[in-house]
């Protein structure tokens, strides 16, 4: 994924099990809307991602929440703990109060393991599956956060996203917090680059509101540079996924990293290319699930934790988007038609 948070965690006080405490993100917002129903701000974290202070917690504005299909401020807040097994999984962090990776004020979930090695990687301590690797913990002690800051979740139209890593490598514990927080009445999100299969999809895409996928790249040659995969396995993956996205009717978005540094050593790893956005946008309008596609500039927050872990960085001196090469691709993919968030 394209979001930065920081190597370092706290200790929380859900309970025994309950992974690290948050960090907070400055974003900006961009309003979209499903259907002709407003819906509140839809925020990522691109541009800066600089760890604050936790904010003082004071209750959000009213905002209508009646066509959320998660629900709103007035859901049930009884306990919810009976309606989900015991499903454990292991998580890198938690951020408990952000405004990033969907709708209204969020509780981020960044689940630990991922099968790809991203060259723009900027979680990559949260790559590995050893069973040393991030915090155990049970969707239980998810849902305990949850309901301790319910008011400010549901009165945003907000929820819980789980992110990574990847997320869709642990589906029984993302199928049991998403199926608990939607019996709180609050949107559910994943945020994935696509793993899993058809049996794995079948029991998260029914809890879930919304989906951001991170194509990477539509030309599986460039996919696999990416990636760092070997095989077109993991892109037939993640348009085996597409289409169960599709098949299910869940709000997705398709996440994009803009990289236009075309120099001899970055060449082949530009996606700003007429024919990478025409790809882009042709993929967009071939599921009806599919809104739009958030541009993501490429940026170097992550690449200081390689060099913490000892791993080579491969994009190293690569030089980050302009603010005009962004309208431009902006710019392109909009005159195809195609919403952008960026």
């Amino acid at each position: 994924m394209n979001r930065h948070f920081p190597m370092s965690k706290t200790s929380t006080t859900a309970d025994d099990d309950a992974p690290a405490s948050p960090t907070t993100k400055l974003s900006a917002t961009a309003e979209t809307t499903r259907g002709n129903v407003p819906r509140p701000g839809f925020c990522t974290a691109r541009r800066c991602a600089t760890r604050v202070a936790p904010p003082t917690p004071t209750c959000p504005p009213e905002m209508s929440h009646l066509s959320l299909r998660g629900g709103g401020a007035d859901a049930p807040t009884r306990d919810v703990e009976d309606v989900v097994d015991d499903a454990r999984g292991r998580v890198h962090s938690i951020e408990t109060f952000t405004a990033v990776d969907g709708y209204g004020i969020r509780c981020v979930v960044f689940a630990q393991g991922c099968e790809k090695r991203c060259a723009f990687c900027c979680n990559v301590d949260s790559q590995s599956r050893d069973a040393r690797a991030g915090a155990s913990t049970t969707a239980r002690a998810i849902l305990s956060i949850l309901k301790r800051n319910l008011r400010y979740y549901a009165r945003s139209g907000g929820g819980v996203t789980v992110s990574g890593g990847e997320c869709m490598l642990q589906p029984l514990f993302v199928e049991a917090i998403a199926r608990g927080a939607k019996k709180l009445g609050l949107t559910t999100c994943v945020d994935t680059a696509a793993a899993g299969d058809e049996d794995a999809w079948r029991r998260v895409l029914p809890e879930i509101d919304l989906a951001l996928v991170c194509v990477k790249s539509v030309d599986p040659v460039k996919y696999r540079r990416i990636t760092g995969v070997k095989t077109n396995e993991e892109y037939r993956t993640m348009r085996a996924f597409l289409r169960a996205l599709d098949a299910h009717g869940v709000e997705t978005w398709l996440r994009f990293v803009l990289m236009t540094d075309r120099s001899e050593r970055f060449v082949e790893y530009a996606t700003n290319g007429e024919d990478d956005l025409r790809a882009l946008a042709d993929l967009s309008k071939a599921h009806a699930c599919v809104r739009g596609v958030e541009l993501l500039p490429y940026h170097r927050f992550g690449e200081y934790k390689f060099e913490r872990m000892g791993f080579a960085y491969k994009l190293a001196g690569m030089n980050t988007p302009s603010a005009a090469e962004i309208d431009e691709a902006t710019a392109f993919l909009t005159s195809l038609d195609v919403e952008v968030i960026c």
